[in-house]
């Protein structure tokens, strides 16, 4: 769950999200102005696949990444909620 933490964090301090698929995990790329403010790897498979159903071609940026910020509070109870369901299969 630290993931989603700084997930979190870094949404209040960026404006467009990058998202790049490696073999086992997803690196995310925070950039506020043009500068990347963080940048770090995703390695659970939920948290990653739900990043990317919020992205296009990778990216969250605009109005899509304003959306994500205004309800992360949401999201991060949908992704703990899959998580907690694939636990108890």
């Amino acid at each position: 769950m630290k993931e989603l933490e700084r997930i979190h964090n870094a949404l209040h301090h960026s404006n467009t999200l990058v998202l790049k698929k490696s073999e086992k995990e997803v690196e995310c790329s925070f950039i506020k102005e043009g500068l990347v403010y963080d940048n770090f790897p995703i390695q659970n498979k939920t948290i990653a696949s739900a990043l990317q159903e919020k992205s296009t071609n990778g990216i969250v940026e605009g109005s899509n990444f304003e959306r994500l910020r205004n309800t992360y509070d949401w999201f991060s109870v949908h992704v703990k909620s899959k998580i907690l369901l694939e636990t108890l299969k």
